[in-house]
């Protein structure tokens, strides 16, 4: 296992202890859905995550964020699980899309709570994660063909097979996405999004992301960027994230019900005793907070 405290090349990101981020629902799945004994599972998780920094050496795969299943945190994942569980079994299954899927954290924990594994996908560039996200799990066997590997701006069907699919989605979930590219990128993966997603009334794009009381563009520093290199992500505050999905909408001709809300108190206190126990963040302002979103056709 990499160790920070003697690896100088390592980034700030890499934590070296998993510590606070496993958690008792991240626990339960890796003991009772992947059938890893209790005892083995902080040095599986080390194992896994050592493989999925080879690939690219994320934040979120140096801080585990891989084993936080974000989405079962949205305040609108009840009302999912009801969606799946309330559909008509002999229909056509409910088709869901994880974009920027990475190991299919996510889908597992969808699987987990009882959504048919017919139902779920994901896709993400790296196509070596379906391999790293199978040996996560153990469920290469029963968690087979859900992975797409494509890169999502990519709108050649010939090229993509992300590409084929679009309109096809019921739901797609992004899940600390968006708030890596500046505005303009921003907007054209909101556009690339809606093609993906069905037109069909209750169709629904949710998610998380980092954003911000004071929205604003941020320039990135390094080690985030090059030495010399000029890279911003732009911070969305609610207002304007509903307002970049209304104007997307509009150009797409897309009746769309946005709603956002931002992390609670409770998350907030426990992000701050995170800090204090030592993990990074690299946007720790104190206008910073999380956004739950859905984009709902209408």
């Amino acid at each position: 296992m990499a160790n920070p405290d003697t690896d100088i090349s390592l980034p700030p990101w890499f934590q070296s202890k998993i510590g606070y981020s496993l958690t008792p629902t991240g626990r339960q799945l890796l003991e009772e859905y992947s059938g890893i004994s209790a005892s083995e599972v902080e040095a599986h998780i080390y194992k896994i995550r050592d493989m999925a920094w080879e690939i690219f050496p994320w934040p979120c795969v140096g801080q585990f964020w891989f084993i936080s299943f974000g989405l079962s945190l949205h305040p609108a994942y009840p009302s999912l699980l009801a969606r799946f569980r309330s559909s008509d079994p002999t229909s056509t299954p409910i088709k869901f899309l994880d974009l920027g899927t990475c190991l299919g954290q996510d889908l597992r924990k969808l699987a987990f709570d009882g959504v048919p594994v017919q139902s779920l996908y994901g896709s993400d560039i790296a196509p070596d994660y379906e391999r790293i996200g199978h040996q996560l799990f153990r469920d290469g066997d029963r968690f087979t063909d859900r992975f797409i590997a494509a890169d999502f701006f990519e709108e050649d069907a010939e090229k993509s097979g992300l590409a084929k699919t679009e309109g096809s989605w019921d739901f797609i979930n992004i899940i600390m996405i968006l708030h890596l590219f500046d505005w303009p990128t921003q907007i054209q993966a909101c556009r690339r999004i809606l093609k993906l997603l069905s037109r069909k009334p209750g169709s629904m794009v949710i998610g998380e992301q980092s954003g911000s009381t004071e929205p604003r563009e941020y320039v990135l520093k390094p080690p985030m960027v090059a030495q010399g290199e000029h890279k911003t992500m732009y911070l969305h505050s609610d207002k304007t994230f509903i307002e970049m999905w209304q104007v997307v909408g509009k150009e797409a001709g897309r009746g769309l019900k946005i709603e956002v809300v931002y992390e609670d108190q409770d998350d907030r206190d426990m992000r701050a005793k995170e800090e204090q126990m030592g993990k990074k963040r690299f946007f720790s302002e104190a206008e910073q907070r999380f956004l739950f979103f859905t984009v709902e056709v209408v």
